[in-house]
C-alpha cells in the first residue's frame, strides 16, 4: 500500500461521507490495511489531509501545467493577457479530477474544521504570494506601474479566488449567473490598472 492509495482513498471515503465523520479506523478500513499500519504511514487524520492537499495540488499542477517563469510570461504582453492567462491556467489546475474533489470536500468542511480551514487559507496565501510575485515581474517589465503592487496582487488574487467560488456554486446549481464574471473583472483591473505608466 502506498501512501498515494491511502490519500486516494481517503478522498474517496471523506467525498462520500464528510471529513468530519471518518476517523483513522474508517480509512484503514478503506484501503485494506490494519489501524496500526496506517499509523506507520501518517500520525493522524490532519496529516492526511495536509498531504492530500500538497500531493492532490503538485498532480494538477503537473497535469496542467502551470508552472509560470513570471519574467518570461510578461515579456511582450498586455496586462490583460498575462491577467487570463494566469487566471486560465489556476482554473485548469483547479478543475482537474482530484483537486476538483479535494477542494470541493475542503470547503464543505472548512467551517467545522480547522484543518479544512488551514488547507483554505494556505492556498489563498500561496495564491496572494503568486500574484504578489507576478505584479513585481509586470512592474520590472514597465507594463504597469502598480503604486502598491502587493494591495494590487491582494485585490486582484481575492476577486479571482471568490469568483472561482461563485463559478462553482453556480455549477452545481446548474445556474449561468456566473457567466463571463472572470472576463469583466479582469477587464475592469486592467482598466483602473492598466492606464497607470
Amino acid at each position: 500500500m502506498t501512501k498515494e492509495e491511502i490519500l486516494e482513498g481517503t478522498l474517496e471515503l471523506a467525498c462520500e461521507k464528510g471529513l468530519g465523520r471518518i476517523s483513522m479506523q474508517m480509512i484503514a478500513d478503506k484501503v485494506n490495511l490494519k489501524k496500526s499500519s496506517l499509523y506507520s504511514h501518517f500520525k493522524s487524520k490532519e496529516e492526511i489531509i495536509e498531504s492530500m492537499y500538497s500531493h492532490f495540488r503538485d498532480k494538477a499542477k503537473a497535469q496542467s501545467n502551470s508552472a509560470i517563469d513570471y519574467g518570461d510570461l510578461v515579456e511582450g504582453r498586455s496586462l490583460e493577457e498575462i491577467l487570463i492567462y494566469v487566471v486560465s491556467a489556476y482554473r485548469n489546475m483547479n478543475l482537474s479530477s482530484d483537486m476538483n474533489k479535494f477542494y470541493r470536500m475542503i470547503m464543505a468542511e472548512r467551517v467545522y474544521d480547522p484543518v479544512a480551514s488551514l488547507v483554505m487559507v494556505e492556498e489563498t496565501n500561496r495564491m496572494i504570494n503568486a500574484t504578489k510575485t507576478l505584479f513585481y515581474a509586470i512592474s520590472a517589465k514597465n507594463i504597469v506601474r502598480f503604486d502598491n503592487p502587493d494591495a494590487a496582487a491582494l485585490i486582484f488574487a481575492m476577486g479571482v479566488h471568490s469568483i472561482l467560488d461563485y463559478e462553482g456554486d453556480c455549477a452545481n446549481i446548474g445556474a449561468k449567473d456566473a457567466k463571463d464574471s472572470m472576463e469583466k473583472f479582469i477587464q475592469e483591473f486592467c482598466n483602473v490598472y492598466g492606464g497607470q505608466r
